[in-house]
């Protein structure tokens, strides 16, 4: 038994070994991980990443910003988040008046970080549900550090409690409820987006007042600015309602054509994703394609659209049944098959979801398991993915087309002999810095992908030496081997330096790939 930084005694057991890879359908995903559980207070999950200067920073549940620029490097930070009134509800909820309520303190928690830059408008802003300790009620809360344009670093960067700005506090300030949880966070939603020049989106959630939760449902009354987008402008610090009808909106971000997008946690169904235009209604309580745990229907859901949702602005999407979405995030400059796309975290179905929007619908949801709730999805400035799982790992993710990962595969399902393996892996890497295995793609050298079989000098590569234009026949076994072995004598001016292969075995397994490529004899 040891003894953790909270003076809590835990036994040692052993982890599972973090997985290499993930596979989605295009791109194999690799993952580097570090685990920041014992640096957190236990009894919470949630927060928030964004990227500042070259270092991903990490607000946790409990308020405590992190650096990482990668798994290997991850530090605390000189910034101290404003206080969220955590030890004034600790004490409220010890009173006599509160203390026969049900209180779960991890759900009181920060819940977003993020840096938004434009013209005058610099800064990192925070979102967090804040207890009043004064009128012993809460609400979202929106704080921002403003930040001169000559601190392009973390580690220059400081801030205690009190250098936080407020922006923005949702009204009105929630009292306790008695039914349930008394503050339940969990739907507090808090995530942010940014618009240049100046605008900054809030999910505000409805707390679970929803008239399942509680005694009544406030996400459709225009007065209380929960289960709401609101739109707030860091200039003139005014502030709107967006859209309404919203339930617990994790996920909200701006595609490349500036249009909003949120995910909105469900209940047993109806994990929606929508597309917010300015003065819609989404319907929540009043309508939703998700029923009660107990598979009853939602209290204030009209029985006319019960299972449809005919009568309040429909999701483009939702899942049946619920997977419990988190984050959502834009994907650009990852790979090809993937930018433009939406990438979302889940928490039971522990994956990700990649998401294609085309002319405003989904045309696919892909399915990506990781085996970890994933609190958290965010891409940095250099391409990489970063998830926050609810277990306190970070996990950084790069993505590699399947073709850079074939040969790898095939040497191991077909080479059992490591160093023939390794001989064979440096042969085919060295023949790639000229030569590609995907089909159709002769940019530099002819293609390998399906030479075995094919006529000499066949493909659309347009710069052919005169010796392999005039060759006559197929690049037969035969005749492959002997241009492996000297390429000048079966091809007299070719362009093709010596391979310097000066072993049969290694010969003959080489052409063996070359022709599993053309069979594509490669699914593994």
């Amino acid at each position: 038994m040891e003894l953790n930084l909270f003076g809590r005694f835990f036994e040692q057991t052993a982890e599972p070994e973090a997985p290499e890879y993930y596979d989605s359908i295009f791109l194999r995903l690799y993952s580097n991980q570090t685990d920041l559980g014992d640096r957190i207070r236990p009894g919470g999950n949630g927060g928030g990443l964004t990227t500042f200067g070259d270092a991903v920073l990490l607000l946790s549940w409990d308020g405590q910003v992190f650096s990482a620029r990668s798994a290997d490097e991850v530090s605390e930070t000189n910034i101290i988040t404003p206080d969220n009134g955590y030890s004034a509800y600790l004490r409220a909820a010890e009173s006599e008046q509160f203390k026969d309520l049900n209180h779960e303190f991890g759900l009181h928690r920060y819940n977003d970080i993020l840096f938004y830059e434009s013209g005058n408008n610099r800064g990192l802003a925070i979102s967090y549900t804040e207890f009043d300790g004064v009128e012993n009620c809460y609400r979202n809360t929106i704080a921002i550090l403003p930040l001169a344009s000559d601190i392009q670093s973390v580690n220059q960067l400081s801030a205690e409690a009190d250098d936080w700005d407020i922006l923005y506090r949702t009204k009105p300030c929630l009292p306790f409820k008695s039914m349930m949880t008394a503050l339940n966070g969990g739907p507090a939603g808090g995530r942010m987006a940014f618009q240049p020049p100046s605008t900054l989106y809030l999910g505000s959630g409805d707390y679970s007042w929803d008239g399942v939760y509680s005694h009544k449902a406030i996400a459709q009354n225009p007065e209380m600015e929960y289960g709401k987008i609101i739109g707030i402008d860091l200039e003139s610090r005014e502030h709107h309602v967006v859209a309404s009808g919203i339930r617990n909106p994790q996920g909200v971000v701006l595609d490349q054509a500036g249009s909003l997008w949120i995910v909105e946690h469900g209940l047993r169904g109806g994990d929606e994703l929508n597309r917010i235009e300015e003065g819609k209604n989404y319907g929540w309580p009043v309508e939703t394609l998700g029923t009660q745990y107990s598979k009853l229907p939602v209290p204030e859901s009209t029985s006319q659209s019960y299972g449809r949702h005919e009568n309040f602005t429909e999701p483009t999407f939702s899942w049946l049944p619920s997977v419990a979405i988190s984050n959502l995030t834009l994907i650009d400059g990852f790979h090809e098959s993937w930018d433009g796309d939406l990438l979302m975290g889940s928490l039971k179905s522990m994956s990700l979801f990649h998401i294609r929007i085309k002319e405003n619908r989904v045309m696919f949801s892909e399915q990506i398991e990781i085996g970890e709730r994933i609190r958290y999805v965010h891409q940095h400035t250099d391409g990489r993915l970063i998830l926050w799982t609810d277990s306190e790992k970070l996990i950084f993710l790069t993505g590699k087309p399947f073709t850079d990962n074939l040969v790898d595969d095939y040497l191991v399902k077909t080479i059992e002999e490591e160093q023939l393996r390794s001989r064979i892996k440096t042969t085919i890497d060295a023949c790639r810095q000229c030569h590609s295995i995907d089909p159709g793609d002769h940019a530099n050298a002819p293609s390998l992908a399906l030479i075995f079989d094919s006529e000499i000098g066949s493909t659309e590569y347009e710069n052919y030496s005169t010796g392999l234009k005039t060759k006559q026949g197929y690049w037969t076994r035969q005749n492959l081997k002997q241009f492996l072995l000297d390429p000048e004598k079966f091809a007299p001016g070719t362009n093709m330096p010596d391979p310097g292969i000066n072993d049969e075995a290694t010969l003959e397994e080489l052409i063996n790939l070359l022709e599993a490529f053309r069979s594509r004899d490669m699914d593994i």
